[in-house]
């Protein structure tokens, strides 16, 4: 468990009880009644603006699934169970009375003005960097553009947007993305809240609309009953989600939540799993990537250059591997790196995360549940190389991504057997996503 902070920082911090026995924050902080005010109908955030001022933390978030949303009165989602873990990991608490679900712009506007507050989550956008301290990613966001259906519009290339009126959430990154597109300012039209934009939409005052994927999908469901309503049209580049905190919050506390954030996404449990994966399994099942980079035949060359340097030089190689060295974790294509096993399934190398290193994945499964290491290890005793599917994150992405594995047995300059492993992630035109 990692070091307490300290208690002038977290002065102010009160009990996590409810939070983490699911509860939600009531309409103001401190009322107590343990249920959600609707988003959208919580005023203007003033309550909150002065609760702020007791040198509480507080942390605001708008209606985003997978990220952040509210389901029979109880908020929940990829960004809120982290933030639970989080403040676990941290060995501290906090109220749930002290997390809201705003609209957007008001929830942004607190953030970057009042002391003791955070936002979820956010897009760390060069333009907003100097806005906030950061921690994260908890995940990653895909803006698309959305038409009716019906109406027959096409975009082949950004330039073809600027033929038309655009609905944006005021102050959402998907405004700041499509300028940078080159769209005119002039054809963006910014509103308070999705359902605002949806109804532009119907009535014929904007042509499309900029959102998240999964969140646009849901309240194009929750508006007008079907969350197929309106079909994608052009896709934005995907960009990171964070925590957000004000300027003011001190580095120790950003730093601290970084670290226990860090602990969740990369060391496993006692099966094997973090709960990273965990959560991420929970809101948004298995993924895959538009197009990885990777080959079958860049994967086979990596373990065999891997192979020979294990034959030459088993401690050197493991030691290279260990400290994610170029070509045993890919400088150009993150994607790709390379693990060794012995036949014990205990990891001696991985480039990608060497905290793994000694620990014993023998019976442990992905978060899907297939025990890969052991089929990994099985196959390669029994064939001496082949190929084994399973679940698992991208390095330094977000994400559960359907993945296919490599595996070659060698002998090492030691004497000892090894189980050599790298392998890629399926394109999205090879699988669908689930």
């Amino acid at each position: 468990m990692m070091k307490r902070i300290s208690v002038v920082l977290i002065l102010g911090i009160v009990i996590f009880a409810c939070l983490g026995a699911g509860c939600i924050s009531p309409s103001e902080p401190g009322a107590g009644t343990g249920k959600e005010t609707p988003p959208g109908d919580q005023g203007d955030g003033n309550a909150l603006a002065s609760s702020v001022a007791r040198d509480e933390l507080y942390f605001v978030t708008e209606e985003y699934p997978p990220y952040n949303y509210v389901e029979n009165g109880m908020i929940q989602g990829i960004g809120v169970d982290l933030l639970r873990g989080v403040i676990r990991q941290m060995d501290s608490t906090i109220s749930s009375d002290n997390i809201r679900v705003l609209p957007w712009s008001r929830a942004y506007e607190i953030v970057q003005k009042e002391n003791n507050t955070a936002i979820f989550a956010t897009v760390r956008l060069a333009e907003r960097e100097d806005l906030f301290k950061w921690a994260g990613p908890l995940g990653s966001d895909r803006k698309v553009v959305f038409a009716d259906k019906d109406s027959g519009i096409g975009i082949t290339d950004p330039g073809d947007l600027d033929r038309y009126r655009i609905g944006v959430v005021k102050d959402d990154a998907a405004y700041t993305q499509l300028l940078a597109l080159g769209i005119d300012p002039s054809n963006l039209v910014a509103m308070g809240t999705v359902p605002a934009i949806i109804s532009l939409m119907e009535e014929g005052t904007i042509d499309l609309w900029c959102y998240g994927d999964l969140a646009g999908r849901y309240y194009a469901g929750t508006v007008t009953g079907d969350p197929s309503y309106f079909k994608v049209v052009y896709t934005l580049d995907s960009e990171d989600l964070y925590y957000a905190f004000n300027k003011n919050t001190s580095d120790q506390t950003v730093s601290a939540f970084q670290e226990a954030l860090d602990t969740l996404r990369h060391e496993p449990d006692s099966t094997g799993v973090t709960e990273y994966q965990r959560i991420v399994y929970r809101y948004a099942g298995v993924s895959c990537l538009p197009d990885s980079g990777i080959t079958a035949d860049h994967v086979t060359g990596l373990v065999d250059l891997t192979a020979g340097y294990m034959e030459d030089d088993t401690p050197g190689t493991l030691a290279r591997i260990n400290a994610g060295e170029h070509p045993f974790w890919d400088r150009d294509n993150r994607a790709l790196y390379v693990f060794v096993y012995d036949t014990d399934v205990t990891i001696v190398a991985e480039a990608d995360n060497p905290r793994l290193i000694g620990v014993s994945m023998k019976g442990k499964t992905d978060v899907a549940g297939t025990p890969f290491r052991d089929l990994l290890t099985q196959t390669a005793l029994s064939e001496g190389s082949g190929w084994v599917d399973y679940v698992w994150m991208v390095p330094e992405e977000n994400g559960i991504y359907k993945k296919s594995a490599y595996c070659r047995l060698v002998e090492g300059s030691d004497g000892n057997r090894y189980i050599v492993v790298s392998g890629m992630y399926t394109a999205c035109d090879d699988q669908e996503t689930t």
